[in-house]
């Protein structure tokens, strides 16, 4: 990190405070790493490159010595995150260890990122903002344990226009480092933890060396023939490179609707570090993970499929929020799983959704003193460690920044729990995007004599009848929100309530849906609304001045 404190004081602010802490906390909550592997400890690089690996030994050795720095891109690594040299001599009968003993390592974590902001080679490469490659695997399911990010100075834009496209950057160079690599194809599991390429005694699968990296099998990649139509009625063969792992080709034939698909095309174009590395352009275009940054990058099902046919992430499940019991503040399940079988006694459940039976009697819920017994608590966002906010509703404070604010919420003295009938979503003219967490949250509420009124930024809906639905479109900084929240009843809240008899039909409090791809209105165009809603008003006072 000694390069980043080197930039300017608003880069470094944007890199070591908001991107990476951001980019970070989405992919922790994106996937999990399946199997742990305690504190990370890194190999020793080699004084002269060359290799060795004893067979049933997990250690890589040097032959005759190792290099005085090991470096992880263009990172110098800590000497407390390495493990002690490892040699052997140059007939290979003699290894073992040498010099200064293993280092602490990093406790707690299951990836070490080494970030940079330096001025390569690369860098001076057409519109590269950043870069990333893995740097050494663990060595029993090869999962990436180390890797770097470097960040091109030059590139780095403090602009807040900028803030999305950088930060959609850094979550995509990340995930190259974590496994979506052509150099990782040949090195990826089955969910069994069986490698799906065959290893060489040495432990590692054949070498291509036209391309520079360990050669895949047909059980994660395929070569097929496409047959395309062009111009004056002429077919022409296309050959393309297919990623085939099971829960691509599942979400690829959902994603298309064709039930045949072989898998999901890589893209064939753009050279080394492009070619092959990412999703086709042409098929996914504004998927984060395809070769270059045209707009609205989003991270698609496809790429979290990947992730876990590597045989090294589970995806994480989206929270299913829910609200406190006196509505006060969102709430979740605080069923967890625990490291070790929970006693007999306190094993429940007979089954949860997506989890293994041979997993159940690891869950429980959160607070021992409860019996283990599962039930819904507030709780607290973090960003890097630090605490952000919580979720009682009626503290101000915890109110999300707009861009944040995925259901349009509204937290504060008069603000109450409110169920979302579903997932909000958000719309800029083409653009669309939702987020997993949904089910709850927070808004505005009064009591009147006509029953129970929520709002939502600027607009209000009548609540007359439990469980009626409020279907809302509102309009906040150029995105509009829709969505369908569900009216409490309205004795929960208020005093004065209206007797049953006078409910209207429970679906008809709605707002009415506001076109995405038009503009909120600007001054001109409200004085202008103003004037058209004052006009009666005016004839009224001029009639009555008349007479």
């Amino acid at each position: 990190m000694l390069s980043i404190h080197r930039l300017t004081a608003d880069k470094r602010r944007l890199v070591k405070d908001k991107l990476f802490p951001q980019a970070i906390a989405y992919l922790q909550r994106a996937f999990s790493v399946r199997r742990r592997v305690g504190p990370v400890l890194l190999s020793r690089q080699c004084a002269t490159n060359q290799y060795m690996r004893k067979r049933d030994d997990p250690h890589r050795y040097c032959q005759d010595a190792c290099a005085n720095l090991t470096r992880c891109g263009p990172v110098i690594v800590p000497q407390h995150h390495l493990q002690q040299c490892k040699v052997c001599s140059e007939s290979g009968k003699s290894c073992g260890p040498t010099g200064p003993p293993d280092g602490p390592g990093v406790e707690g974590s299951d990836f070490v990122l080494y970030v940079s902001g330096v001025t390569t080679e690369r860098c001076g490469q057409e519109n590269i903002v950043a870069y990333a490659a893995y740097c050494q695997l663990e060595a029993e399911l090869d999962r990436p344990i180390a890797g770097y990010a470097n960040l091109c100075p030059a590139m780095i834009s403090s602009q807040p226009q900028e803030f999305e496209g950088m930060l959609s950057t850094v979550k995509h160079e990340i995930i190259h480092a974590l496994g979506f690599s052509a150099g990782l194809f040949a090195f990826y599991h089955d969910d069994e933890g069986k490698p799906l390429t065959p290893r060489f005694a040495s432990g590692l699968p054949a070498f291509n060396e036209s391309l520079g990296l360990y050669q895949w099998s047909d059980a994660v990649i395929r070569r097929v023939t496409r047959l395309w139509d062009i111009r004056g009625g002429v077919m022409v063969r296309h050959q393309v490179h297919v990623l085939v792992t099971p829960r691509v080709v599942e979400e690829a034939r959902k994603h298309f609707n064709c039930p045949i698909l072989e898998g999901m095309e890589l893209e064939n174009q753009g050279g080394t570090g492009t070619e092959l590395n990412h999703w086709e352009k042409r098929l996914l275009e504004n998927e984060a993970m395809t070769g270059s940054h045209t707009q609205n990058r989003v991270f698609s099902r496809l790429t979290l499929a990947i992730m876990e046919d590597s045989g090294w992430y589970l995806r994480a499940s989206p929270l299913q929020l829910t609200c406190r019991q006196d509505q006060l503040a969102v709430a979740v399940c605080n069923l967890q799983k625990y490291p070790q079988e929970l006693p007999l006694k306190y094993q429940y459940f007979e089954r949860i959704p997506d989890v293994a039976a041979d997993q159940l009697s690891f869950f429980g819920g959160a607070v021992e003193i409860a019996d283990y017994c599962p039930f819904s608590q507030e709780f607290s966002w973090h960003l890097s460690g630090e605490y952000q906010r919580n979720s009682y509703c009626r503290v101000s404070e915890n109110q999300p920044d707009w861009w944040r604010n995925y259901g349009a919420e509204q937290y504060g003295p008069d603000s109450v729990c409110l169920y979302q009938k579903s997932a909000f979503v958000i719309e800029q003219c083409t653009r669309k995007m939702t987020y997993p967490d949904w089910g709850s949250g927070c808004y505005k509420v009064s009591c009147s004599a006509q029953g129970l009124t929520v709002f939502v930024q600027d607009r209000s809906f009548l609540c007359v009848r439990k469980g009626q639905l409020l279907s809302v479109s509102v309009r906040v900084n150029e995105w509009v929100y829709n969505g369908v929240l569900i009216c409490p009843a309205c004795t929960d809240f208020c005093d004065d309530c209206p007797l049953p008899y006078h409910l209207p039909p429970i679906n008809t409090s709605r707002s009415n849906p506001i076109d995405p791809c038009s503009s909120s209105p600007g001054l001109a165009t409200t004085l202008w609304l103003l004037l058209l809603n004052l006009l009666p008003l005016l004839a009224g006072l001029l009639l009555c001045h008349c007479s």
